[in-house]
């Protein structure tokens, strides 16, 4: 059995899409990075910490275990905004510039002991939008629960000129490392 240990309605969509049976038993574990600085050793560490939560629980299964965040121009972490002024000044930060998507992934499975761990990057380029759009955009309040403030699939998508990477691990899972990692375990439905 393949568990997805998130409830993230992107993911579960993206591996839906795929063609992928699987359970869904989400994490419950605090996402504090501890010292870790560089965001691929972040997203690593947080996607296998998922994954390790959940193995607990079910050791001869396939855990998959991801983690997804922007870093922003000037190098902050960008996480889910806690209120409108929040998700505003992170989308005033795209605007004419560009931000990092970052997503750790982990399948493991403690049976076995194997664990592929891995990250992908992608940099999203924006237009010029003006203040009357990001108003317009929070009115909306898809910012909500979104980290970055926005989703690539939604309203903000339009704003984005040019894309450096994998669309899907925007969306919320990097679907070639995935079946990457799925062709070494040899794992089919």
């Amino acid at each position: 059995m393949l568990i997805l240990a998130s409830q993230s309605p992107q993911r579960k969509k993206i591996l839906k899409e795929m063609g992928i049976k699987f359970k869904v038993v989400p994490s419950n574990i605090n996402e504090n990075p501890g010292k870790l600085k560089k965001p691929h050793a972040i997203a690593k560490y947080i996607a296998l910490q998922k994954a390790l939560e959940v193995s607990k629980k079910y050791p001869k299964d396939w855990i998959i275990g991801c983690d997804t965040f922007v870093i922003l121009a000037d190098g902050s972490l960008s996480i889910k905004p806690k209120n409108r002024a929040d998700a505003k000044k992170t989308i005033e930060l795209y605007r004419n510039s560009y931000c990092d998507v970052y997503s750790g992934l982990a399948v493991i499975n403690h049976l076995c002991k194997k664990r592929l761990i891995g990250y992908e990057k992608t940099r999203l380029h924006f237009l010029n939008f003006s203040d009357a759009d990001i108003e317009k955009y929070l009115d909306s309040n898809e910012w909500v629960g979104r980290s970055g403030s926005m989703t690539i699939e939604g309203r903000g998508g339009k704003w984005i000129k040019k894309i450096k990477g994998c669309y899907w691990n925007v969306v919320g899972l990097p679907v070639q490392l995935l079946k990457d990692f799925l062709n070494k375990i040899h794992y089919h439905n």
